[in-house]
């Protein structure tokens, strides 16, 4: 019998399907408002480090934040950080000894501040699967023209650009997809000085001030200490790749086999190489494994490397064209990491 016709009421089993359709909703918009529509983040927390621009030789001045002294009982409200002048930042003398782009490559830029070469390289990875990957070995004189952008010019969650469109809008030389920070609410973001977000997520690679690169596993890293040595950018994805120069067997991350691939590298202040590897292409490009991207920065002389978002994301542009061939096309993303003027 139709319990309806006689009291008015539902079925038990329509009022639960009700409930869980009403609950379904309720998720539905709440993933809408909180993963997908973009949220935008305000301004930076605190500015770490500014990059002046330069002239002539294109030796910037680069001023480094110094921290508040903590507040003690009883005192006055501590000082706003301040910045101070520090020599930091120029790199004349080693791209002067490193001279002119010598050589044949598939792409060269040179000025009196920037030397950019790109490969394109050829073999087989561990498993025996072709691969295709592009090394741009980069030499600037300042620190100011190692830049990162964010989609749409706006940090916050969900907010993505092509990558074209990032590296065209900002007239970047070479540029590669950085560690898309916006689909994430954890992980520390440090923008050309500019400290975004200060919560940690996986291992940490930081560019500071003076030129040098490190990289720190979640546990090792402290902010106030990156702040204090001057901070300019810092990205989280990962894996690290090297320790100490040497290659690595073992990683922070659970997407470990052959994979497309974007990533950074440091041999000395001045001296960088962006990697960005094509796979998921049968008979083309297979891609890496984090065991072999290790050893290939190990192989190129780097002290340290950094593995960014992959995948559909990896991709290099030279010139506001792009080099590589990313699986499915690419997709767009919260931000890249690029050389400009």
């Amino acid at each position: 019998m139709n319990r309806r016709s006689n009291n008015g009421l539902l079925p038990w089993w329509q009022v639960v399907l009700l409930d869980i359709l009403a609950i379904g909703i309720c998720l539905c918009i709440f993933s809408l408002f909180h993963h997908v529509l973009p949220k935008d983040g305000g301004g930076s927390k605190q500015s770490i480090v500014n990059v002046g621009q330069g002239s002539g030789s294109g030796s910037g001045t680069t001023s480094v934040s110094t921290p508040a002294p903590a507040q003690t009982a009883g005192a006055q409200t501590a000082q706003e950080p301040g910045q101070t002048s520090a020599p930091v930042g120029d790199f004349s003398a080693a791209f002067e000894a490193a001279g002119d782009i010598t050589g044949e490559h598939d792409y060269t830029y040179s000025d009196d501040n920037i030397r950019i070469a790109v490969d394109k390289i050829t073999g087989e990875n561990s498993d025996g699967n072709p691969v295709a990957y592009f090394v741009a070995d980069i030499w600037i004189r300042n620190i100011q023209y190692f830049k990162t952008a964010f989609a749409n010019d706006t940090y916050g969650q969900g907010y993505k650009a092509e990558h074209l469109d990032m590296a065209q809008g900002n007239n970047a030389l070479v540029a590669i997809s950085g560690d898309y920070y916006g689909a994430r609410s954890s992980g520390i973001v440090i923008r050309n000085g500019e400290l975004y977000r200060d919560t940690l997520f996986e291992d940490v690679c930081v560019l500071f001030a003076d030129g040098t690169m490190e990289t720190y596993e979640k546990g090792q890293f402290d902010m106030d200490e990156a702040i204090q040595k001057g901070a300019y950018q810092a990205w989280s994805f990962g894996p690290m790749l090297l320790q100490n120069g040497e290659a690595m067997t073992e990683f922070n991350c659970s997407v470990n086999p052959a994979n497309p691939r974007s990533s950074l590298g440091y041999y000395e202040p001045g001296h960088y190489c962006f990697v960005v590897v094509d796979g998921r292409q049968d008979g083309y490009s297979n891609g890496l494994s984090t065991t072999d991207m290790s050893k290939l920065y190990a192989d190129l002389g780097c002290k340290t490397a950094y593995n960014l978002d992959g995948g559909q994301t990896a991709m290099m542009s030279f010139e506001g064209k792009l080099v590589n061939q990313p699986y499915g096309g690419g997709r767009g993303s919260s931000d890249i990491v690029y050389i400009g003027k």
